[in-house]
């Protein structure tokens, strides 16, 4: 089995991959983390000095050779929404798409403020903007998710409740 937690950055996916992991007694992995180890360098770097287009072919690349047996494994927010790499993590295992609303990915992203490459605004008006922006163009990839959950009041704990649920 391999279940792989895909959303807006901010989603919470790599936090949940661990009380699933906790849950379900599988590892867990982060995609973005699997990347900076093959690149040898962080990803905010990675894209100051190579660029996005640079980065997207890497986390291709990654998407199709990354697939430990038996695990979790949280996307970078990107993943699923360029080349096909949708089809290929549905094809690879069990995709689940965790659904946040825009205002309380703003009020997450804003406590990790510069961290975000795509989301390193000034503001919170305009972080908040982009990512209505970014969830309105991202949602017909996230939405072919096998498994859809809302996540925005629960806690971490009652998602991964509600995802090994609808597994099992």
């Amino acid at each position: 089995m391999r279940i792989y937690l895909v959303g807006m950055p901010g989603s919470g996916k790599s936090t949940l991959a661990k009380e699933l992991s906790e849950l379900i007694s599988l590892p867990f992995y982060d995609m973005d983390s699997e990347i900076e180890i093959r690149e040898e360098a962080p990803i905010p770097t990675i894209f100051e000095l190579n660029g996005e287009d640079y980065f997207r072919k890497v986390e291709q690349k990654v998407v199709q050779e990354f697939k430990p047996d038996n695990s979790i494994i949280a996307t970078g927010g990107g993943a699923p929404c360029f080349f096909n790499n949708m089809e290929v993590l549905n094809r690879l295992g069990t995709t689940v798409f965790v659904d946040i609303a825009p205002l309380e990915l703003t009020e997450r992203v804003w406590e990790q403020h510069g961290s975000r490459p795509l989301l390193a605004q000034e503001s919170k008006e305009e972080i908040f903007q982009a990512i209505q922006a970014k969830r309105e163009q991202r949602l017909p990839f996230y939405n072919k998710a096998q498994i859809i959950i809302n996540g925005g009041v629960k806690t971490p704990k009652e998602l991964a409740e509600e995802i090994k649920d609808a597994l099992y």
